[in-house]
């Protein structure tokens, strides 16, 4: 099954992908830059696919997206408003809803925990 087998590449690709796009997140957060918009949400993008296939996530994305979590329901409890640009509503009504699960830690162990 050739199929089987270049899906499979395809996902081991993305699942390099979003490790390398976890790590330049985490070099933005150490050396105060700002962090791009669209490599967040390109991780958030890799993680879902992954999800959807059933793939595991790489722990360092598992990492970077729970503290993302973290950070989205301490704004939330704030009462800090999030993105109110119309035409980023739709990717931060994504993000918040994928994005809860990590919150909760509905999303396995949580990083650091075994």
């Amino acid at each position: 099954m050739e199929g089987a087998s270049a899906q499979t590449e395809k996902i081991g690709e993305l699942s390099r992908l979003a490790t390398l796009a976890a790590e330049r997140i985490l070099e933005t957060q150490i050396t105060d830059h700002r962090l791009p918009r669209d490599l967040f949400t390109a991780l958030v993008s890799a993680a879902q696919i992954l999800e959807e296939h059933n793939a595991p996530l790489p722990p360092l994305v598992e990492q970077v997206l729970y503290e993302a979590g973290k950070r989205f329901s301490e704004a939330d409890a704030a009462g800090e408003a999030t993105d109110r640009d119309p035409e980023g509503d739709g990717v931060v009504a994504t993000l918040t809803r994928f994005l809860s699960g990590f919150r909760r830690g509905e999303r396995g162990v949580r990083p650091g925990e075994q």
